[in-house]
């Protein structure tokens, strides 16, 4: 029996982009190492099983993110061979039928949300993952023997596709149908191989249906529930809106109410005003009574005039006291923003004060700083380069090794991922792997980590 190979690949829009062993997932799990092209993200992956044959026997399909650093986010805890070891069958690519854990089939259920969906339609997320472990970026050593052998013993009914009716026969369907044509096919000695190939076969085609039909009703629910959400959401919405209407509504209908109160006042008075002024004119009907009539109305519209004009200068008085608090709100908030950059560099100066001091007191006690980087191994650091090197630890370990920055960092992706880095039209990398670049000062990018095929580009 072949050695069973564990290994991780990332999947963006079905396509996968990153592959490594599980030692190496387990690396960055215990934050030894990042994934600084994940930074911000979060990715679907499939945690898998590969034999000698290269054939995938287990697949866990889960979610993981990363933070802005490129390490894992959160407490991010699941454990993928415990799925994997009580997961149900998939469909069979290739070395018989495959265990599967995904969200509609996980056998744990307070890890579902954790898991996603493979695309089950042609079996488009199995034949990505396939076609990305027989390419075999990672250098998995095959076994000749086991991916030759099956191949040879595969009986020729089972190099066709069954029909639709086999495909709906039962376990004792396929035992009569195997009696009927065991005479045309081969000896009696090699019915019971024909049985379990049959049953095989049979329990495949099963199951990688009841996992289409799994991963079809979850969708399903999962399309229903955001339709409800949605539907709640935009009821919430108009029922906000209702009631803001007529809260609105409301409100017009008391300035209506007071409206038409004022104008029958003004009415009543306007009407009282002509009684008197009719009253006046038919007691005095003379030249001195129509003067003071038409003081009595210049003396109105004065008034009326004055009135309008204090209002309006009220009006302006509160408009201009309002101008003046914005004005002073944001004059507040630009002050405050400079103390707090202020005390933000207090508290730096204070920070790397006190961090000089325990440096200094650990440096006359005999503590030595050590730091471990790739291309320099272990890196002795004295005390008056201890600022320098918190402040940016790879500008620091690319001084050292005499180089740039930007070359030492992509040395550090070649040193961890030594593949050919060569794309093509659709911007995918060659992948194939390329001799490891030990020294960073020997490293040169565009050749070092080409291929034999793409050396000369």
């Amino acid at each position: 029996m072949s050695v069973l190979t564990e290994a991780v690949m990332f999947i963006v829009d079905d396509v996968v982009v990153k592959e490594m062993y599980f030692a190496e997932f387990e690396a960055v799990l215990d934050d030894v190492v990042g994934v600084p092209d994940f930074a911000g993200q979060e990715l679907q992956a499939v945690f898998l099983q590969i034999n000698g044959a290269l054939k995938i026997t287990g697949a866990v399909f889960f979610i993981i993110s990363f933070d802005k650093r490129g390490r894992i986010a959160g407490n991010w805890n699941i454990p993928l061979r415990h799925l994997l070891d009580h997961a149900g069958f998939g469909p069979d690519l290739g070395a018989g039928v495959i265990k599967v854990a995904c969200r509609s089939a996980c056998p744990v259920s307070w890890y579902r949300s954790q898991l996603w969906d493979p695309v089950m339609a042609g079996n488009a997320s199995f034949q990505a993952l396939n076609a990305a472990v027989l390419r075999n970026r990672l250098g998995i050593v095959s076994d000749v023997a086991s991916v030759s052998t099956p191949r040879a013993a595969m009986s020729a009914f089972f190099q066709n596709q069954p029909s639709t009716e086999v495909e709906a026969v039962g376990d004792s369907g396929a035992e009569e149908g195997a009696e009927t044509t065991a005479p045309d096919v081969a000896p009696q000695t090699s019915t019971p191989v024909f049985h379990r190939r049959y049953r095989a076969r049979l329990k495949a085609i099963r199951s990688a249906e009841q996992l289409r039909q799994a991963t079809e009703a979850q969708r399903h629910r999962a399309e229903l529930a955001a339709l409800e959400d949605e539907g709640s959401r935009r009821l919430a919405e108009r029922n906000a809106q209702l009631e803001a209407e007529r809260a609105r509504a409301a409100e017009l209908e008391g300035q209506r109410r007071q409206l038409a109160s004022q104008l029958e006042r003004q009415e009543q008075l306007l009407e009282e005003r002509n009684r008197e002024y009719e009253a006046m004119l038919g007691a005095q009907n003379n030249a001195a009574q129509a003067e003071e009539l038409e003081k009595l109305r210049a003396n109105y519209a004065r008034e009326l005039k004055l009135k309008l004009q204090q209002h309006a200068v009220d009006y302006e008085d509160r408009l201009n006291r309002r101008e003046t608090e914005l004005y002073q709100r944001a004059t507040e908030i630009v002050e405050l923003r400079a103390e707090l950059s202020r005390l933000r560099e207090q508290n730096r100066e204070l920070l790397l004060s006190g961090d000089s001091k325990m440096l200094q007191d650990m440096s006359e006690k005999g503590v030595v700083f050590v730091a471990y980087h790739p291309g320099i191994e272990h890196l002795v650091i004295d005390r008056q380069e201890m600022s320098a090197y918190l402040r940016d630890p790879q500008a620091f370990a690319a001084q050292r090794c005499d180089v740039s920055l930007e070359q030492y960092q992509r040395w550090l992706q070649h040193y961890r991922l030594p593949i050919c880095r060569s794309q093509n039209a659709a911007g995918e990398y060659c992948g194939q792997p390329v001799d490891k670049v030990m020294r960073p000062k020997l490293f040169r990018a565009g050749d070092s980590d080409r291929c034999a095929e793409h050396g000369d580009g």
